[in-house]
């Protein structure tokens, strides 16, 4: 369920009623589009001051796609459209739309700003298992990429370090971290998560999950700045290891430390080890991050636990938490359970996941419940008019503004999303 902006957009000039499709019959140049069907129309149909048209299309394999001019003047005798000048000529055979009314760019942005604005009726339901209560690290199910290849919240030393989304090589979430080529390592330190200098003088046990086509390459550590604690290495038989202890690692954390760091190695530069679900549990640790959720106000509806992964045991609703800014903290000391956060996000158009205004980045709407985008930004387009005309635009403006304001509570009430149920009693609220 997703709808690319250039769609929206298309959607938005029908909605509104001006709408113009059509594909070139003639090569024309880069200041010239040719297209017959437009012999049909009176030479001053595109004088508007504000007539623009926009390429659905490659001319001639150029990369010229979702090109967009201003139109100066409309020849009816030939069909040949005027326009200021093309990255490339748009050729015979392209499609493209045309506006009379607002810009393809005007439209772009009133509906990139309408996405967060129709929310609460329509949101993007968030569905987290990534978090682990008690697990000091940060992102230990590695879901959080500054790039293809560097994590967000873990710095990498030497090896080469690549974002992994293939099937059946990750545990939970979307992404495993792979490493591979020199050896090296994965590492969290305090530089990345100042909370573990809260660990010295304290007892806690490492744990991951790994897969290795290598014996002696992929192994684990913690180290307080004194003494490197390691774990056994994956048998590299390349297969996940089971969920047993002698992977595990207890360790004592000096209270002299100068340092607590968790590495994940890969000592053995022509293996390939994967690695998913790291956990440094210790202390009670009620922090939980939720700031990189992508939650409304950081605000989520619904809490629960999983013992072991979540796969077969159903569900324990939480009923003690607060939320402190950025921050869920546990009433109860839970540790060790991996949680189910479940809330609204704000609506975005997306590329990659990172919010985008390319015309190829998808919101997850589609009809009719982005009718209700199209009607809020109507109102800002014509809220926009309103503002700067005088006379009779104004008064055609104000006329649409209030057709679209009404329009889009009608469409709110109609097409709004259900709420998520809230099991058992919230905390701060």
């Amino acid at each position: 369920m997703s709808t690319t902006l250039f769609n929206a957009y298309v959607a938005f000039s029908k909605a509104i009623g001006d709408y113009w499709a059509g594909t070139t019959t003639d090569a024309g140049t880069a200041t010239t589009l040719v297209d017959s069907s437009l012999m049909g129309k009176s030479n001053d149909w595109v004088k508007t001051g504000n007539c623009h048209v926009i390429l659905a299309e490659e001319p001639g394999g150029s990369a010229a796609i979702y090109d967009e001019r201003k139109v100066t003047a409309l020849d009816n005798t030939t069909g040949t459209l005027t326009t200021l000048t093309f990255a490339a000529a748009p050729g015979t055979g392209i499609d493209y739309y045309l506006n009379r009314i607002f810009s393809p760019s005007e439209i772009k942005l009133a509906l990139v700003r309408a996405a967060p604005k129709v929310f609460p009726f329509l949101y993007s339901k968030i569905f987290d298992e990534t978090k682990v209560a008690g697990n000091w690290l940060k992102d230990g199910s590695l879901e959080y990429w500054s790039s293809s290849s560097a994590l967000a919240y873990w710095t990498t030393d030497t090896c080469t370090l690549t974002q992994d989304s293939t099937a059946f090589e990750y545990i939970h979430g979307n992404y495993s971290a792979k490493l591979s080529g020199s050896a090296g390592n994965i590492s969290q330190s305090i530089t990345n998560n100042d909370d573990l200098k809260y660990l010295r003088g304290k007892r806690v046990t490492l744990k991951l999950r790994g897969k290795s086509d290598t014996a002696s390459s992929l192994r684990a550590g913690v180290y307080d700045g004194l003494t490197l604690t390691y774990t056994d290495y994956h048998a590299g038989d390349s297969a996940w290891d089971s969920e047993s202890s002698s992977w595990y690692k207890e360790v004592d954390i000096s209270p002299e430390a100068t340092a607590v760091q968790v590495l994940v190695y890969h000592d053995n530069a022509a293996a390939v080890d994967i690695v998913d679900d790291i956990r440094l549990i210790g202390p009670n640790y009620p922090k939980v991050y939720i700031g990189n959720l992508s939650l409304a106000q950081d605000y989520p509806r619904r809490v629960s636990l999983f013992s072991l992964d979540g796969v077969k045991d159903e569900p324990i609703p939480i009923r003690e938490y607060e939320i402190d800014s950025e921050y869920l903290y546990l009433k109860s000391d839970w540790r060790d359970y991996r949680m189910r956060i479940e809330g609204y996000g704000y609506l975005d158009f997306l590329s990659s996941g990172v919010a985008s205004t390319a015309w190829t980045a998808t919101i997850t709407l589609d009809e009719p419940q982005l009718q209700v985008l199209i009607a809020e930004a109507a109102v800002s387009l014509y809220s926009s008019m309103a503002a700067q005309y005088t006379d009779g635009g104004n008064k055609y403006s104000i006329e649409r503004l209030s057709y679209w304001a009404l329009e889009r509570d009608r469409l709110q009430y109609k097409f709004q999303m259900p709420t998520i149920s809230i099991r058992g009693r919230r905390g701060i609220q």
